[in-house]
């Protein structure tokens, strides 16, 4: 399991966008058709993968895979990308949501955690405060 900071080759990179944009697919099919805390639960659940990456490499990886041109993917969708490929190698993630502290409307924020620490993808966690968990 590929676990170093060691530069990744163009081909592994190559195989990780690959990666992400299957994911990607997978999120943007399965949102449409499934409550969120059930579509999540069915991301989570999923068999350990050989190739493994630092989560925050996966999390740059996700950013920088998912923008094309001026098309940026919501933070949710994002999230929950990052979310499938980090239960794939057998992180324990978690998918979290938040207000704002002073929120007056629906700005939500989504973003991933792991071991309570915010892996992102950017701009991660920023000043929101959680309100919803999903493991």
């Amino acid at each position: 399991m590929r676990r170093s900071e060691d530069p990744l080759t163009f081909p592994a990179k190559v195989r990780l966008a690959v990666r992400v944009w299957g994911a990607y697919v997978r999120v943007r099919v399965g949102i449409r058709r499934s409550p969120l805390p059930a579509f999540v639960q069915e991301l989570g659940r999923t068999p350990v993968r050989a190739e493994g990456h630092p989560p925050m490499l996966l999390s740059l990886a996700v950013h920088r895979s998912l923008q094309l041109g001026p098309l940026r993917p919501r933070c949710l969708t994002g999230a929950l990308v990052l979310y499938r490929l980090l239960r794939e190698q057998g992180d324990r993630a978690e998918v979290v949501i938040g207000l704002p502290p002073d929120a007056r409307d629906h700005a939500a924020h989504a973003w991933v955690e792991l071991d309570e620490r915010d892996i992102g993808p950017p701009p991660g966690r920023g000043s929101h405060a959680p309100f919803a968990r999903f493991p």
